[in-house]
């Protein structure tokens, strides 16, 4: 296990049911209103499943199990403080809801809340905000390739 320490994405193909060959990944529902994070986040999902080749990425009709997943939150929160008590840092936190279905079993494998969060320096932009998200996304993404590949 330490050997994938290091690893963000490593493969599964051993691990998963000989039937599970494929899977859909419908745009995601977004409840939180940030800019931009519905397709951020759709697509960072989508493009993990691909550069991971374990499972093929299909259209819903054709899929053996569907992730869908809905944007709850996008919140941030003061994380460092320098003297006097003025905040020197922010986490930007992201919160992703997934329900990942195995379509030929009629089955949930999964419906579970992944969050996680990205740093930024106090005074940052709208540039740096995106960054810290965008820094979010991955490791939600890594933690949701991880789940439905592993989670057999």
């Amino acid at each position: 296990m330490l050997i994938f320490a290091g690893c963000g994405y490593y493969s599964f193909k051993g691990a998963l049911p000989s039937h599970i060959q494929s899977v859909a990944i419908p745009i995601f529902i977004d409840k939180s209103g940030y800019p931009d994070i519905l397709e951020k986040a759709t697509d960072s999902v989508i493009e993990a499943f691909v550069l991971d080749n374990t499972l093929k990425v299909v259209d819903e009709s054709k899929a053996d199990i569907v992730i869908n997943g809905t944007i709850v939150s996008v919140r941030e929160k003061a994380a460092a403080f320098k003297a006097g008590e003025t905040v020197s840092e922010y986490q930007m936190h992201v919160t992703i809801k997934v329900l990942c279905e195995d379509i030929r079993k009629s089955k949930t494998l999964f419906n579970k809340s992944f969050s996680d969060y990205g740093v930024m320096e106090s005074g940052g932009g709208q540039d740096e905000k995106d960054k810290a998200i965008d820094d979010a996304l991955v490791l939600i993404t890594e933690n949701i390739v991880n789940t439905t590949l592993g989670g057999w």
